[in-house]
């Protein structure tokens, strides 16, 4: 069976980027190796490009109800001077951002692809071979009527950090392990969170509080793997003291905690994104450190970028060798990502002192909080349309 674009992945990025494209003229097939997806604890800071996205591709009225915009982020080191914040009003942006629950996101994207008539959707489906010539891809899929064959002008892998199209592509990747894991949990407070998002780093770790609905937080601790680890044995009553005690009071008095997740953290990046007609996206060419939050931000600003190229082609044969990768790479978000990391990590005098100076320097000077608060909000240098509202 022939489509003329074939996504391996249907996660948050391939989904959306199947929604994006079948306002196109293609035939689309989305395709993931699991049946129903597992319940996502992930809770997601989109940045404000990321959020003009859904808008514009109609996912926003699922979303808004459950979404909670960032007025206020506050940056801080326990036990260290120096705090930074930036406000949205102050830099002149309505919001800085929005939380969102992944789940909702997930089931947005798929109510609204199931109205698609040019998209299909086959779960679950296994890749297991995939070849190339000079025209077309052809991949060998395990479905539930057994093997078949398609094929694709594109294929998009949007496969996850442990991605096969990568992998039958032979596409090595650099790794660094951070040795750490992310907690995430939600917590009830006492008090309105009065929309501030914020990030207390720790001497092995950063804990980061991102206001939901009804007085809530997302509560994402980043840490070793050993300490993550004693966090999960820990009850229910014990983990909230310790959350407490180390995140302090800035948001008052901790009530509750809810169910607790946890994720490994590394950061990854392919050695080749594109390999004939196959592009990698999201975490199956980049995965990064959570702690500046810019993972699917990153992800999504490829999905605005893809399809407004692809849009523009008058056919898709061979179209992907005609893309600028540079353009598809948000570098500062990445270079910020692992930097934060490094920076909070060493406990060294020299480097206290020149971090505690730099975030009170920071706080003081606004253009310099305006610039860096546009690129993290994918603001900053070429914008697809996509990232800007009302395209429509």
């Amino acid at each position: 069976m022939k489509f003329n674009i074939i996504i391996i992945g249907g996660g948050m990025v391939g989904g959306a980027l199947a929604l994006a494209l079948s306002r196109g003229p293609w035939q689309i097939a989305l395709m993931d190796a699991t049946e129903e997806k597992a319940e996502d604890a992930r809770l997601i800071a989109l940045n404000d490009g990321s959020c003009c996205l859904f808008k514009n591709i109609g996912l926003w009225p699922a979303l808004a109800p459950f979404a909670t915009p960032i007025q206020q982020i506050h940056v801080s080191h326990r036990g260290r001077f120096g705090i930074t914040r930036i406000h949205a009003q102050e830099l002149g942006f309505d919001a800085l951002g929005h939380v969102v629950p992944a789940r909702y996101i997930n089931n947005a994207i798929f109510n609204a692809l199931r109205n698609r008539d040019n998209v299909k959707i086959m779960c679950p489906a296994t890749l297991t071979a995939l070849s190339q010539d000079s025209e077309t891809a052809t991949l060998t899929v395990n479905t539930t009527t057994g093997e078949q064959l398609y094929t694709a002008d594109v294929v998009i892998g949007a496969d996850g950090s442990h991605s096969t199209v990568r992998e039958l592509l032979g596409i090595s990747t650099q790794k660094i392990d951070y040795q750490q894991s992310a907690l995430v949990t939600v917590t009830d407070l006492a008090r309105d969170h009065k929309n501030i998002a914020y990030e207390r780093f720790q001497e092995n770790g950063a804990i980061a509080m991102l206001p939901l609905t009804d007085s809530r937080v997302a509560t994402i601790w980043s840490a070793s793997n050993a300490l993550i680890t004693q966090l999960m044995q820990l009850d229910n009553k014990e983990f909230l003291h310790q959350l407490q005690q180390q995140f302090g009071y800035r948001l008052g008095r901790m009530l509750q905690t809810g169910k607790r997740a946890t994720y490994p953290l590394h950061m990854q990046q392919a050695q080749q994104q594109r390999k004939q007609h196959v592009l990698l996206i999201g975490n199956a060419a980049h995965t990064l450190h959570p702690i500046a939050a810019q993972g699917l931000n990153i992800a999504l600003y490829e999905v605005a970028v893809l399809t407004e190229y692809l849009q523009a082609q008058s056919s898709l044969k061979n179209c992907l060798q005609e893309l600028s990768l540079d353009f598809l790479q948000q570098n500062f978000s990445r270079r910020l990502s692992h930097g934060l990391t490094e920076l909070f990590s060493k406990n060294l005098k020299p480097v206290n002192m020149v971090r505690q100076a730099g975030m009170i320097g920071f706080d003081q000077c606004t253009p310099l909080k305006k610039k860096f608060a546009s690129h993290a909000m994918g603001k900053a240098g070429r914008i697809p349309r996509l990232f800007i509202k009302n395209t429509e």
